[in-house]
């Protein structure tokens, strides 16, 4: 993958997918904005990548705070001039059916999850269209393309993320700015055998890491507007346990 001369934010820097995330794109020499609202955590990745070889800044952002979101993107596009990718990963996924989900938690979620990209997004665009170039990558969810039950806020949240994304790679084609997402299931910290995908295990943070840094890349150039599904096959449907293939497989 050609990365000439980028540089990226990631937010949600120091979960799973971010940490991934920012290895694969450092070792392509990607310089690295990684913002976290857990500051110590993400110095700490700063500093392991650091040992790794790859040169990175720690952001502390609560993406949730409007007035921060603009004093630190406005501090980043100082320093570094530019920034050609943008990748919204901080989210979380609290528990809560329709009737169980409080008002306040229903606002919470939809602010980390949605309102965040949108607020993002907004901050970088016009750096980026000046530039005539940009990637942004979405986080979404295949809870936000078929629903999840018990997830009601989180499952809306990330469906507004993937019509966000259809709606500003339209609005955005001529600029030179693609965006696109992509949607995790069934991830974990390690392969895990699990019957609910059809490749019949989980999948982990480097799965998905790898198809962000894709989507970010000078090659993918002529893609936009796509929720590329990253889930070991869950969105096709339940596999049922007593499936097998046929013996002319």
């Amino acid at each position: 993958m050609k990365f000439e001369g980028r540089t990226a934010f990631i937010t949600g820097a120091a979960g799973r997918i971010g940490r991934a995330l920012a290895r694969e794109l450092g070792k392509y020499g990607v310089k690295l904005y990684l913002a976290d609202i857990d500051l110590p955590r993400v110095e700490k990745l700063c500093r392991d990548l650091k040992e790794e070889g790859i040169e990175a800044r720690p952001v502390q952002l609560n993406v949730m705070d409007p007035e921060a979101i603009e004093e630190k993107t406005n501090a980043v596009l100082a320093e570094a001039g530019r920034v050609d990718i943008l990748v919204n990963n901080a989210g979380k996924w609290p528990q809560g059916s329709i009737l169980d989900t409080s008002d306040a938690q229903w606002v919470e979620t939809i602010e980390l999850n949605l309102t965040s990209v949108f607020r993002l997004s907004q901050a970088f665009i016009p750096s980026m269209r000046k530039k005539s170039y940009g990637r942004i990558v979405n986080l979404g969810s295949i809870a936000g393309e078929v629903g999840l039950p018990g997830f009601c806020a989180y499952a809306a949240a990330k469906g507004g993320v993937i019509m966000l994304t259809k709606t500003m790679a339209m609005e955005l084609a001529t600029c030179g700015i693609t965006v696109n997402s992509v949607s995790p299931g069934m991830i974990t910290d390690s392969k895990q055998p699990h019957n609910g995908t059809w490749l019949g295990h989980t999948g982990m943070g480097d799965d998905v890491a790898r198809a962000i840094a894709f989507l970010a890349s000078d090659d993918a150039g002529y893609i936009t507007g796509v929720d590329l599904p990253v889930d070991g096959g869950r969105i096709l449907g339940p596999k049922g346990l007593d499936w097998k293939p046929a013996k002319t497989f």
